[in-house]
This record gives structure tokens, sequence and C-alpha cells, in this order.
């Protein structure tokens, strides 16, 4: 079965454990953190991409827009927080450029929100379940 890969790119330390700890109660467990933009880079460059990156309204419109010019290489973004008047709308942006954004996510989390994002985020529709049955029962 295939593990979604996270990275979370949270510069505060208490928010980056509860969106840890929200991610493994929600059976997600191959989790990385990254706190600076020189982390995020280097775990962006990394054999694997993210299928899930996890990003801060809050982060410097600036390094938020250099990291949305990018060739993304994560699957889908996820934004927490909210956007203010004094920064830039991230996630706004990203749907401008084509980014899949599961969802924005305000503090406090809520969990079944989340837990809506990532089912999303399971859906493969490239991939179709296919019954199997035998020819008896196939009738």
């Amino acid at each position: 079965m295939h593990q979604p890969y996270v990275l979370i790119h949270q510069a505060r330390p208490s928010h980056q454990i509860l969106l840890h700890q929200a991610l493994n109660a929600q059976g997600m467990f191959h989790v990385r953190i990254s706190e600076t933009s020189a982390d995020l880079d280097a775990c962006l460059g990394a054999g694997r991409r993210p299928d899930l990156l996890i990003l801060d309204h809050a982060m410097p419109t600036q390094a938020g827009l250099a990291l949305l010019e990018q060739p993304h290489q994560a699957r889908a973004l996820l934004f927490v927080g909210r956007p203010t008047t004094k920064r830039h709308d991230l996630a706004q942006e990203a749907r401008k450029r084509g980014l899949w954004v599961l969802a924005e996510l305000p503090w406090p989390l809520s969990m079944p929100r989340l837990q809506q994002a990532l089912c999303t985020l399971q859906v493969r529709p490239w991939r179709h379940i296919q019954t199997v049955m035998s020819a008896p029962h196939a009738h």
C-alpha cells in the first residue's frame, strides 16, 4: 500500500508538532518537517517528491511566491492559517498557477476538515476499482 509522503514547511515549532501529530492521528506516518527555505529546498530536491506540501499562510510573501514560481515538485498543497491583508493570498496564487490546493485550514486545526482533505489526496483518479468474481456468480 502506498504511504503518502507529507512535507510540512512551518517555522513555528508548536504548529510543527500539532500538524505532525494530526497527520499521525490520520494514519499518515511518512511526514517530514522543514523550518527554513534551505531545508525546504533540500527536501524538494531529494529523490521522492512529496505527495502533499503543507504551507503556512503566514510565511513571508516573497518566499511563498518564490516557492510557487519553482517547477513544483509536490503533487498537492494544503495551506494552514489565514491569509492576511498584509500578505499575498498564497493559496489563491497557487490555484491561479494551476497547482492543486487540497484545502485551506485555519487555526485551530479542524480534524474533520483535515481528514476530508487527506481523503481527497488518497483518491487516485487514474486507478479504477476492479471487482473480480467467479463466472457462476457473475449472473
